[in-house]
């Protein structure tokens, strides 16, 4: 503490060390002192008691004269007594200590003014700085997720085994969305993927990761192909130079390679020749695999195989037993005589007949003369059938051998392989064009077969 001297008389002094309270001590004649309970200047044994001390005043024990105490910033009396200012009464220092010290540092309590309390303004201070905060990250969220004013068109390719994060930076790299987190974390509310590999169409650049999401989902384009339609009852060597003129990316040898190595089980062991089985269809094959051969006869394969059970011809010998006498046709047989059928039928009535024309002849022990496989041992379509033509020594020429040739003499389609392994009932041996519609005339007599060829060249058929 410091005593602080009052100034000379009897007014009060120029300053006082706190607004509101006791001016410094007593006036210029030294006749009065300042009594802080009744805030006026008095005689020294006048002063007031003090509280509930029971210090009493004057000459039994009342302060002589107020001393201001710089660390408490409040007026003691010099004998262990602070004046509560608020209380207007003095207390003991250790009461005045406890009440207005926290942690060994000394607070000073002021009135309350009416006005807010500091934690109140703090208080909402920090609300309005996280309210601002909340406001500002919504406002860049709904940015991102929509930004609006959508620009160019981006054509994106998702990549075999790539993750929604690998597409979320493959969008931002092309600058369909901004930010590749708040995509995923959309993903995770909104819904939506695993995405396909493949190629998009439908992005552009900005654009609302709602529509981003449903382009996605929709999945990637179909991928390009190149189709190739083969007919049916097609040689080999005209599949090839078909497949050839659809692929002109594929290489020759390369093809011949593979068609050395084509098979499928119905072929005898050892074969190597395709004949007959390159079923015909249309395939549509992945432009990126368009040179690639052994994609194409794999889907030829992988057809030929479904139509063959489907219709039974693993099953031939079961099937068509008694059909041929005591000869037992096999399956590859069967799709030779499939092969025939094929060859020689014009309308889709007449192939299960042709099939029981054959198998009859079979059991007859008669040669099938049939001119279709004369056609292909000479290796021409289109040659006329002369005398020489038909005396063609060849294992295929049905004019001049028996039995069934060794291999088919085309592809046949699914029509003619069910027609070979189930011939309508009949006793047929003969059969010659009819009519121009492609109508065959059926007999089991050789005069009257003779008639019904010498009717066909009448009318220009034959």
């Amino acid at each position: 503490m410091s005593d602080l001297q009052p100034p000379q008389g009897t007014s009060e002094p120029e300053a006082t060390p706190d607004p509101g309270s006791a001016p410094p001590g007593p006036d210029s004649t030294g006749a009065q002192v300042w009594d802080p309970m009744n805030r006026e200047w008095v005689e020294p044994a006048t002063v007031g008691a003090v509280g509930s001390a029971g210090v009493a005043g004057g000459a039994g024990g009342a302060p002589s004269g107020p001393v201001w105490d710089d660390d408490r910033e409040a007026w003691g009396d010099g004998r262990g007594h602070i004046f509560d200012d608020e209380r207007g009464e003095w207390v003991d220092e250790s009461a005045w200590d406890d009440a207005n010290w926290v942690d060994d540092v000394y607070v000073p309590v002021r009135a309350d003014d009416g006005g807010p309390s500091r934690w109140l303004v703090v208080a909402l201070s920090l609300f309005a700085v996280v309210g601002l905060f909340v406001l500002s990250l919504g406002w860049w969220v709904r940015t991102q997720v929509d930004p609006g004013n959508a620009g160019e068109a981006v054509a994106l390719t998702i990549p075999s085994g790539a993750t929604t994060a690998d597409v979320a930076r493959l969008l931002e790299t092309k600058r369909v969305i901004g930010n590749p987190t708040v995509f995923e974390w959309y993903l995770r509310f909104a819904g939506g993927g695993p995405f396909k590999a493949g190629d998009y169409e439908g992005l552009r650049q900005n654009q609302s990761m709602g529509s981003v999401i449903d382009v996605l989902d929709r999945g990637p384009l179909a991928p390009p192909v190149a189709t190739i339609t083969l007919p049916e009852g097609l040689w080999v060597a005209e599949t090839r130079q078909r497949i050839l003129e659809a692929f002109p990316e594929m290489d020759p040898a390369a093809l011949d390679a593979a068609l050395a190595q084509y098979s499928v089980p119905i072929m005898p062991e050892g074969s190597t020749n395709p004949e007959g089985v390159l079923f015909p269809a249309t395939y549509p094959i992945l432009k990126s695999k368009a040179n690639d051969p052994d994609v194409l006869l794999g889907e030829m394969a992988a057809a030929f195989e479904r139509v063959s059970v489907a219709q039974g011809l693993p099953d031939a010998t079961a099937k068509l037993e008694g059909a041929a006498g005591r000869r037992p046709i096999t399956p590859y047989e069967a799709l030779t005589v499939a092969s025939m059928v094929e060859a020689e039928a014009r309308i889709p009535e007449d192939r299960a007949k042709i099939a029981r024309v054959i198998y009859n002849r079979l059991k007859a022990g008669m040669r099938l003369d049939i001119d279709a496989t004369v056609l292909y041992a000479l290796g021409d379509r289109k040659a006329p059938l002369t005398q020489s033509a038909l005396r063609t020594d060849s294992p295929f020429n049905t004019r001049l051998k028996s039995g069934i040739p060794p291999t088919p003499i085309n592809s046949p389609g699914e029509a003619s392989i069910g027609a070979a392994l189930a011939p309508t009932e009949g006793d047929w041996l003969y059969y010659v064009l009819a009519d121009e519609n492609g109508t065959h005339y059926f007999t089991n007599d050789f005069g009257d077969f003779n008639r019904a060829v010498g009717e066909a060249r009448d009318k220009g058929l034959l």
